[in-house]
């Protein structure tokens, strides 16, 4: 009987064993393409019976999600139905732990071939439907397809980079996907700065068609570097180009390329500047100039008191520079952008970190004596630095594209910003002409948006208010009241978490008097704000990029928000911190406020 028992044992153990054998799993497989990055598939089980992936999912508490029925993978043209799941129900709207905003489980399908080393899982392939692409074992190569030869080609205009060159005709960027599917539906990020437009990140978003094609086309009016982010569940691929008027550039994607390996979905450039965004010839200049370390800036601004410790700061880094280059022979021109475009970011840094002593006049006189050019060439520059200098060289004289530029950037912030002045020097007649339309629209829209907004909604009122001087006109027109300032946006989470929250407590304070302002600014859509206003207790201000930045740094957030702050009657501030950590603290700062 025992022998009898111990041979079933050894019988079960070999067919365990068989069957262990037979099921292939991959453990952490790639997803090629996803545009759901909340999602992550842990395990694929590719059993005789059934395929089976375990997957988790990351998501707000308070947000469903949902797998239909008709699910299915998808391996080498044949479609294969899921049969059923574990710990979630098909059809049904599941939420996440409200603990830990997580929740795992299993999907079943019907077994695709155990040999499979890649394949698709969708719910369909309409818009908005999950779908998982290119899902593959981690040790898997991906096959790379060959570049078209006319992707190839150079350019001998692309030797260096354009010029300032105005024109009102559009930029046009053209995308191609090789291995698209359709279902695949990605969307793609556009970022750049748009001088009509500088006091905020112009962001855009637009997706590929069912042939994986798309066309983006924007006015730019010169020379302009864009950067185009293509988002996946692995990470995101970048396409950083430079789109001029007039020009065109197109973008080869391969959507069978991941960013867990080296490669990214961005493959290759054709049309204008492509010689230089293939990186071939940049990587040549590279290597002809050999090792040269660009001189660090300082880890800290604290010890420089005046302006002229800083010109000393900035000599002695030009100095540096200067002999790391010295020897540069074959590319004068690149080492000649690095310089001023390395420069530029230094008067960044300082712009940032010693912002009382860059705006001095003693200051500005420094750089025009002695570095006016790297604002003023005639050259491509760091499109996104120029917001931080653009009002030093507002009252200059000086003439050419350079100024020019500088003078209208500055008067397009204020105009965006509210503030009409008179209109400045720009000798250039075609930004003058664009600065004249833009003055006539900008005005006629804002005044269109004050229309019909409610006495607690404040748009723009504060326009001609210094930035320096926002918090004490604010404090000033409540004088004798505790106030509440919240930094926030339409976009952030926890700044609308936390108004939400809030909400009990004003409601049981409501016999204190307390005045509640909500802070933002051009970040924040004015069309989500109108609306998201209506239901948010207290005063609302839209203030200016720069009136935002001067009360951010007066609470040292370091442009994080949402940033608290509380004053009693008196104007003394009480409590202040940065991120929402809860309403008790809040609720104990304006008790604090409110003791008389």
């Amino acid at each position: 009987m025992k022998q009898l028992f111990l041979t079933s044992v050894f019988a079960l153990m070999v067919s365990v064993g068989t069957y262990a054998q037979k099921t292939v799993v991959w453990e952490k497989p790639v997803v090629g393409y996803s545009q759901y990055n909340y999602f992550e598939i842990q395990k694929v089980e590719l059993a005789k019976d059934r395929t089976s992936l375990y997957m988790s999912v990351t998501y707000p508490s308070d947000a469903w999600f949902r797998f239909s029925p008709q699910s299915y993978i998808e391996a080498d043209g044949k479609r294969y139905g899921i049969t059923g799941s574990d710990s979630i129900e098909l059809g049904k709207e599941e939420y996440t732990s409200p603990q830990t905003m997580r929740k795992e489980f299993v999907l079943h399908f019907k077994p695709i071939p155990q040999k499979t080393k890649i394949f698709d899982m969708l719910e369909s392939t309409q818009k908005g439907d999950f779908t998982f692409f290119y899902i593959h074992p981690d040790d898997y190569q991906l096959p790379e397809t060959p570049v078209p030869e006319d992707f190839r080609a150079d350019d001998s205009e692309d030797d260096v980079l354009p010029k300032k060159v105005f024109s009102e005709e559009p930029a046009v960027v053209h995308f191609k996907a090789l291995n698209y599917k359709k279902g695949m539906d990605a969307q793609i990020r556009t970022v750049f700065f748009d001088i009509t437009n500088p006091n905020s990140y112009n962001d855009y978003y637009f997706n590929l068609d069912d042939e994986g094609c798309a066309d983006f086309s924007w006015k730019v009016y010169y020379p302009t570097r864009m950067q185009f982010e293509i988002p996946s569940a692995e990470g995101s691929s970048f396409a950083i180009l430079i789109a001029a008027p007039g020009k065109e550039v197109t973008v080869l994607l391969d959507m069978l390329r991941d960013d867990h390996y080296p490669n990214s979905k961005v493959v290759a450039y054709k049309g204008y500047m492509a010689k230089w965004m293939n990186g071939e010839y940049v990587k040549k200049v590279l290597h002809r100039m050999g090792d040269r370390v660009l001189p660090s800036f300082p880890d800290s601004y604290e010890q420089y008191k005046t302006v002229d410790e800083l010109a000393i700061l900035h000599d002695s880094l030009m100095l540096a520079f200067d002999q790391s280059f010295a020897s540069v022979q074959e590319f004068p021109n690149v080492a000649k952008r690095m310089y001023l475009n390395w420069e530029l970011d230094f008067f960044s840094e300082v712009a940032d970190e010693c912002s009382s002593l860059f705006n001095t006049q003693e200051f500005r006189d420094y750089i025009y004596r002695t570095r006016p050019k790297c604002f003023y060439g005639d050259y491509l520059q760091n499109d996104f630095s120029l917001r931080k200098y653009v009002s030093l060289f507002v009252n200059t004289k000086e003439k050419g594209h350079g100024p020019d530029l500088l003078r209208f950037i500055n008067a397009m912030s204020e105009l965006n910003s509210g503030i009409v002045k008179p209109k400045p020097l720009l000798d250039d007649p075609n930004l003058s002409r664009l600065y004249d339309q833009k003055r006539q629209e900008l005005t006629a829209k804002i005044n269109l948006q004050k229309e019909g907004l409610t006495e607690n909604i404040h748009y723009l009122e504060l326009a001609e208010v210094a930035p320096e001087n926002t918090l004490q006109f604010l404090l000033d027109r409540y004088k004798g009241k505790t106030v509440f300032i919240d930094l926030w946006a339409t976009w952030c989470v926890p700044c609308i978490q936390g108004q939400k929250a809030m909400e009990p407590v004003k409601q049981e304070l409501k016999d204190k008097d307390i005045v509640y302002l909500n802070i933002t600014y051009s970040t924040s859509p004015f069309d989500d704000w109108k609306e998201m206003v209506k239901t948010i207790p207290g005063e609302h201000y839209y203030l200016s990029p720069q009136q935002f930045k001067a009360l951010g740094d007066l609470y040292q957030s370091g442009g994080s928000i949402p940033t608290y702050a509380i004053y009693n009657p008196k104007g003394e501030l009480v409590y202040k911190c940065v991120g929402f950590g809860g309403v008790e603290p809040l609720k104990e700062g304006l008790m604090k406020a409110t003791l008389r």
